[in-house]
C-alpha cells in the first residue's frame, strides 16, 4: 500500500469521528495520501463535511468509494462495518475499521482476510495499552475483565435494558446492567462495546469478561482494565473527554486512529 505515489483514502462515515480524521489527512498526511472520497448512509452529511476540506473529496455511494479508494476507513456502524469488510476483502482493500464489533460478530472474516492478504487495522480506540496486551498474548494470560461505567443516559435506549425492563432515567446509586462474554456483549450493546472487542483482538484470550456499569455521578465514560498473565499484572484505567465535535464520542477514539494513520504513513515507528 505504501508506494510512491499518493495513496487515495476513503472514509465512510461523516459523523464526529469520520470529520475528525478528515480533516487530519487532509492537513497532516497531504503529502503522501489524498483524501479521495467520502460516503455516508446520509448523503448530507458526506456533502456537509466536504464543504470543510480545502482540497475537496468526492461523495461516492459506499460500493463505489471501495472500487475507487486504496485505504478504505469505517467510521459509520457495526452493520456498515460488515458490509464494507464483505465487499472490500475479495477486492483487496485493506480496511481500518472503528465499529470493532463486526469482527467479533463474524471472526471468519479475518480468516478471509489473511488468506486474500489483506490488511485489517483496528485502533486502540477509548483505551490505553493495547500494545502491552498484545505482548502478553504471546505469553500466558490468566484472567482480563473489562469493567465499563458509563452515565445512565449513555447505556438509555439500549434494547437489552428494555428486555430486561431495566430503566435508568431515575437512578439514583450505581447499577451493574450487565456481565458476560464479549460476544454477548456485542449483541447487547452494539453501540457502547468497541473496547471490549479490541481488547479480544488484542489479546486473542477468548475469556475476555465484561461488566457494564450505569453510575449517576459520573459525566464522562470510565474504563477499567485489570490484566493477570504469568509475566505481569497491569492495571489501567482511562477517564475519556468528550470530542469537541460531539459529546457521545471519546476524543481518545479519534486521536487513535490519527495516530495510526501517522504511523502507517511514517518511516519512523515505535513498537512496529
Amino acid at each position: 500500500m505504501l508506494k510512491n505515489k499518493k495513496v487515495k483514502i476513503g472514509i465512510i462515515g461523516c459523523g464526529a469521528i469520520g470529520e475528525g480524521l478528515a480533516l487530519f489527512i487532509a492537513k497532516e498526511l497531504k503529502e503522501k495520501t489524498s483524501l479521495y472520497a467520502l460516503a455516508d448512509m446520509n448523503p448530507e452529511a458526506a456533502i456537509a463535511l466536504r464543504k470543510k476540506i480545502a482540497i475537496k473529496p468526492r461523495v461516492y455511494r459506499i460500493d463505489k468509494l471501495i472500487d475507487g479508494v486504496d485505504l478504505i476507513i469505517e467510521a459509520a456502524s457495526v452493520k456498515a462495518a460488515d458490509y464494507i469488510l464483505k465487499k472490500a476483502i475479495p477486492k483487496g482493500k485493506p480496511v481500518i475499521i472503528l465499529s470493532v464489533g463486526a469482527l467479533i460478530k463474524n471472526l471468519s472474516i479475518l480468516t478471509q482476510a489473511r488468506n486474500k492478504g489483506v490488511n485489517i487495522y483496528v485502533p486502540s480506540g477509548a483505551i490505553c495499552g493495547a500494545d502491552g496486551l498484545g505482548a502478553l498474548s504471546l505469553g500466558g494470560i490468566k484472567s482480563l475483565t473489562l469493567t465499563t461505567s458509563k452515565p445512565p443516559k449513555g447505556l438509555v435506549g439500549a434494547d437489552y435494558l428494555k428486555k430486561k425492563r431495566i430503566n435508568l432515567n431515575k437512578l439514583k446509586t450505581t447499577q451493574t446492567v450487565f456481565k458476560g462474554s464479549v460476544k454477548d456483549a456485542v449483541k447487547c450493546f452494539p453501540k457502547n462495546i468497541n473496547v471490549a472487542a479490541t481488547l479480544l483482538l488484542a489479546s486473542s484470550f477468548k475469556k475476555v469478561k465484561v461488566i457494564i456499569k450505569a453510575d449517576p455521578r459520573l459525566k464522562r465514560n470510565v474504563h477499567s482494565i485489570r490484566i493477570e498473565a504469568k509475566e505481569a499484572k497491569i492495571n489501567i484505567e482511562v477517564e475519556n473527554m468528550p470530542s469537541r465535535l460531539n459529546p457521545k464520542t471519546s476524543a481518545l477514539a479519534i486521536l487513535s486512529t490519527q495516530y495510526l494513520l501517522r504511523k502507517l504513513f511514517s518511516s519512523f515507528k515505535i513498537g512496529s
